[in-house]
């Protein structure tokens, strides 16, 4: 595990260069969750760097929920929750990422589309149960903008989750925080949060069935409708 092998592009930092032959340590070695590390020492000659960068790269991964220390026993494989790991870093996509309105809800209408399609063919009772909680959530809070709000997302989120696709759960969290500043840059009054409301029920109706083609239509319905709302 060379470093001048991970120097691809930019200059690596040593701990960053570390940190990602770490990574494909763990990959190619096909290290499953529970799975222990090789040894400090180990780690250092394979690296061919002294132990306080080895410590600090392996800090970087304990950081993205990647591996976890165990006192005594050494440095184990986690179970990868990218949900997790994306929403961590949804709030940088608003200051840091070169993301407009335009290209959000380009995504969203092709995307979540094909996500209302999918949940309505694998959703369970229990998703349908969480969507309808969602959905009584925003009805109840029509005039506490916040809380609606709140609510709103997590129909979204539960929808991804219903579609048992953890790519299309993954996207949602990660774009949570962008959808939450775009819900304060809509036009709003208790008049539309209801007609958004009547659009969440239309999605849910069509899931419920499992007609997926009406899901999928009323979801891009509802995103047409938001876009016309900013």
């Amino acid at each position: 595990m060379a470093l001048a092998e991970l120097a691809v592009g930019r200059r690596l930092t040593v701990v960053e260069a570390i940190a990602q032959g770490l990574i494909r340590y763990i990959a190619e070695n096909r290290l499953q969750p529970g799975d222990r590390l090789p040894s400090e020492r180990k780690l250092v000659e394979m690296v061919g760097a002294s132990r306080l960068p080895l410590r600090e790269a392996l800090g970087v991964l304990k950081g993205l929920g990647l591996v976890e220390a165990k006192h005594g026993k050494g440095v184990f494989v986690k179970r990868l929750d990218l949900a997790a790991l994306f929403g961590m870093l949804s709030p940088l996509l608003k200051t840091q990422a070169d993301i407009d309105l335009d290209h959000l809800f380009q995504a969203r209408l092709h995307l979540e589309g094909s996500i209302a399609e999918v949940a309505a063919a694998h959703r369970t009772e229990a998703n349908l149960r969480a969507l309808g909680d969602a959905l009584e959530g925003m009805r109840r809070n029509l005039r506490n903008r916040r809380a609606y709000v709140r609510h709103d997302l997590d129909f979204h989120q539960e929808l991804a989750h219903s579609s048992g696709n953890p790519i299309f759960y993954v996207f949602m969290v990660s774009i949570v925080d962008l959808l939450r500043e775009l819900q304060f840059l809509y036009q709003d009054s208790v008049a539309i949060r209801e007609a958004a409301v009547a659009e969440h029920e239309a999605v849910l109706n069509a899931v419920a069935v499992q007609d997926g083609p009406r899901a999928s239509g009323a979801m891009r319905q509802h995103i047409l409708n938001a876009m016309r709302r900013t």
